[in-house]
């Protein structure tokens, strides 16, 4: 057993839930050094009952205390791992157990399966290095790459009503005015503690007073991204991660944020992106199909990428971890709002 107090106390806990177990501990116990919203440590539970002895590879994930975004709330993200794991086929981690009193081991947690994958790194970029860069060929990366946008495909075709935790008071199918007021607004207004940040309110603003017709809304999966889903030795997906401060909207929200999310972890490190992984026209297209619509107004989701972006930059949500994150991040989603303005006809210098 490890000595970290936390996993003593976990230990404790699990054993009271598991109550054939004998001799249960936890091994391999490992916190990785990437994800800033929860606390998670991954760890082995193993334990005798009276026919056999047995383990099992689990995750927790803690709830922080600390800045996150809108303080995101560890059962959140598991009502909607729930939700989607019963509405759909969408490959998730399976749920196991989950502790809301604070006083088991300091802070709320839920404990859900570990997974058998391979995640891209984001620190270092997995456009420079890891296996993504390393080990992959470009035809392997895109594989991938569409093998993650047919599996998020599917979070999408979840009627929305099966999220009633996240749904407007109207009754309507969620649209880009709803996430715009009900996620975008409600966080900047959480990040900048009275401050005012004008390129980021006009632009807000402006996307508000101009969004186009409705799309089909659903499930906002809202870090939709290959850093974000976990890949089998075949490349197909083993599981979409991260659902903290998942929403409702059409979902090119998330399909703009997939594709933003290439630049940002490419451009600002003075990288290429990785050879296979599709250009923007040759993504859209691909999106298109997928989804066998026209996506006309995919700028207008672009430069929504760009202010949650520009949101996400007001605050530091790293925790007390350290990441080789460029200096040029938060200037790279701000540059892209104002060319957004410029181009459809409010003009903005950045200053």
């Amino acid at each position: 057993m490890s000595d970290d107090p936390t996993i003593h106390r976990l230990g404790a806990w699990l054993a009271t839930r598991l109550p054939q177990a004998r001799d249960l501990t936890l091994i391999d116990v490992v916190e990785p050094a990437q994800g800033f919203s929860s606390k998670t440590i991954l760890f082995t539970a193993r334990w005798s009952t009276e026919s056999r002895a047995q383990t099992r590879d689990l995750v927790v994930r803690i709830q922080r205390e600390t800045a996150c975004p809108l303080l995101a709330d560890v059962f959140h993200q598991s009502r909607t791992m729930q939700a989607v794991a019963s509405a759909s086929d969408t490959r998730v981690p399976r749920l196991f157990l989950a502790e809301e009193d604070p006083r088991v081991i300091g802070a709320p947690f839920f404990l859900m399966d570990r997974v058998d994958g391979r995640v891209p790194p984001d620190y270092p970029s997995y456009h420079a290095r890891g296996w993504f860069a390393d080990e992959l060929s470009p035809i392997q990366r895109e594989t991938a790459w569409w093998n993650g946008v047919r599996e998020m495909a599917k979070l999408h075709r979840i009627d929305w009503q099966h999220f009633p935790f996240l749904a407007p008071d109207s009754g309507a199918a969620p649209t880009a005015r709803f996430y715009l007021e009900h996620f975008i607004g409600r966080w900047y207004r959480w990040a900048a503690q009275g401050r005012h940040f004008p390129l980021i309110e006009a632009a807000w603003r402006h996307l508000i007073e101009h969004a186009p017709p409705a799309a089909p809304g659903g499930l906002v999966w809202n870090d939709a991204r290959i850093g974000n889903t976990m890949f089998a030795r075949d490349l197909s997906v083993a599981a979409l991660l991260d659902f903290e401060v998942a929403t409702l909207g059409p979902a090119e929200i998330d399909l703009a944020w997939w594709l933003y999310a290439e630049d940002l972890f490419s451009l600002p490190f003075g990288l290429r992106r990785s050879a296979g992984i599709p250009l923007r026209d040759e993504a859209i297209g691909g999106f298109e199909r997928l989804y066998g619509r026209p996506m006309p107004q995919f700028d207008y989701y672009e430069a929504i990428a760009a202010l949650k972006h520009a949101v996400i930059s007001i605050r530091d949500y790293r925790n007390g971890k350290v990441v080789e994150r460029p200096e040029a991040l938060p200037n790279f989603a701000t540059e892209r709002l104002a060319d957004h303005l410029n181009r459809h006809g409010v003009r903005w210098e950045q200053g």
